[in-house]
């Protein structure tokens, strides 16, 4: 089996991996958009989870051949499996949906996987099924696809923007694919590699700035996570069927229920009408959104009439091994590149702060949050 993508080109199935694919619980990804409501901000943003994960399939067995001396199959597999379980919207359920079931997308994955006719594919193919349910227990120790340049963030990078239409995700991922080897069982990078990993780094920043975290995607999530909220409080679903739903779904089951305010809000964000700014700084010190919530409330605001959201870059764990060409170790990629550690240390400590709402409240609005923040 041939697929034909945007951003690899042909990409080749094996008769496993076609099987998987032809899932029900693979096939749900088709609908589910890779970055929520973005397209309300860049119309081309339309693309899913289906296809990042065909893609990050295709650039893990490329990474795997280039790091390992034996090409362990099972990556791949892990690279196309591994968004499996994301809710509607992607990101955008997941805080919800982790909040009323205490699981994250990833151990959602793992009980859709072994719930499924998955495991049977899997393990009839003779591969560990061990090996590959590992990376949806320790997300972050399977680096050649979760790490800071793994397979998972070169793809979403590309992909994202292609999709949007903006040139900050370019990034020299041949230099990077490259230039990965493997030290002391985990993936590190050569020194003529990191040019490759700043280029990757300094994507990520601009695409994070300018697309991931713009003001009126950020506005539009937030509104709908509101919707989600108040669907819940009234039963419209519960969070079980929540994390199952098609984005869709999601949008119908609300539009057509008696959650009045759910209802609102989520034809709100269809048409794009959205809530206005009323702050939108970077703020140094953290804050309590519940705090800061009650406030508004106090002030005669009701729960639905705004939005509060912080939001943080969280760029800490962008750090990797830099070793020589005989695989000596040379240091920390923050220790080499003092311009990745500037940029670490910065993004590390952003936070933005957005508060907003109708036009006709946003001056009464920044007054409250000011004299909170302040």
């Amino acid at each position: 089996m041939e697929i034909r993508d945007p951003i690899h080109g042909n990409i080749q199935l094996d008769e496993t991996e076609a099987k998987i694919i032809n899932t029900v619980e693979m096939q749900r990804l088709r609908y589910i958009r890779q970055l929520d409501v973005t397209h309300l901000i860049f119309p081309g943003a339309n693309h899913t989870r289906f296809e990042h994960s065909l893609g990050t399939m295709r650039l893990t067995r490329e990474l795997v051949s280039n790091i390992y001396d034996d090409y362990v199959k099972e990556f791949s597999y892990i690279g196309l499996l591994h968004d499996i379980g994301h809710g509607p919207f992607s990101h955008l359920s997941e805080s919800v949906i982790k909040k009323h079931l205490n699981k994250t997308h990833e151990q959602i994955g793992e009980d859709i996987i072994k719930d499924s006719e998955i495991k049977d594919i899997i393990s009839d193919s003779g591969l560990s099924f061990t090996k590959i349910m590992s990376y949806f227990k320790e997300a972050d120790k399977i680096d050649v696809v979760g790490g800071p340049l793994g397979s998972d963030r070169i793809d979403y990078l590309m992909r994202d923007s292609h999709y949007t239409g903006v040139a900050y995700g370019i990034i020299d991922s041949e230099r990077i694919k490259s230039r990965l080897v493997l030290y002391k069982n985990k993936v590190a990078i050569s020194e003529e590699g990191i040019s490759g990993a700043e280029s990757l780094l300094i994507a990520r920043y601009f695409m994070y700035y300018n697309v991931y975290a713009h003001h009126a995607k950020t506005i539009a999530n937030k509104m709908l996570v509101n919707a989600i909220e108040f669907a819940l409080e009234k039963n419209v679903f519960d969070a079980q069927e929540l994390s199952m739903l098609y984005d869709e779904e999601l949008v119908y089951k609300i539009a057509n229920s008696d959650a009045e305010i759910a209802v609102n809000l989520v034809n709100r964000v269809m048409k794009r009408d959205l809530f206005k700014r009323a702050y939108n700084e970077m703020i140094k010190k953290d804050i309590e959104v519940k705090k800061l919530e009650d406030e508004i409330i106090k002030a005669g605001f009701a729960r639905e009439d705004f939005i509060v959201n912080v939001s943080n870059f969280g760029g800490n764990k962008d750090n990797l091994d830099i070793v020589d060409s005989d695989k000596n170790f040379v240091g920390k990629l923050t220790e080499v590149s003092p311009f990745v550690k500037t940029l670490i240390d910065v993004l590390s400590n952003s936070k933005r702060l957005i508060v907003a709402c109708d036009k006709d409240n946003v001056n009464k609005l920044n007054s409250i949050v000011k004299k909170f923040v302040e």
